[in-house]
């Protein structure tokens, strides 16, 4: 039997564990799991793109370190006009690749 592998009868009583916990319990362990793996998976770029000249200008805007992004000064729905903007979460950007897109001066 090698070092660190379970018996057999570990793996049963393991088995026998999981179908005997409430469906509650077991929902909760795979959300965890889930949870874990979403998370992990949602990392910036370690490297930054080129970004074009004249790119977000620091009048009205800020470009992110890693994801080519611009987030506009003015957080609001109407703070970026262009094809490409969005606004979620209570901030409005717009990605580097959007060429008509520009932020907007707080009013």
């Amino acid at each position: 039997m090698r070092c660190c592998s379970p018996s057999p009868t570990t793996s049963w009583k393991i088995i026998d564990l999981w179908l005997s916990t409430s469906t509650t319990m077991q929902a909760l362990c795979l959300i965890i799991l889930a949870t874990i793996g979403v998370a992990k998976g949602g990392y910036a770029p370690k490297e930054s793109p080129k970004l074009p000249d004249g790119f977000c200008p620091k009048e009205t805007g800020t470009a992110t370190a890693t994801t080519g992004e611009c987030m506009c000064d003015w957080q609001h729905k109407d703070g970026c006009v262009g094809s490409g903007c969005q606004y979620q979460y209570g901030l409005s950007f717009y990605h580097y690749s959007c060429k008509d897109c520009k932020c907007v001066a707080k009013p």
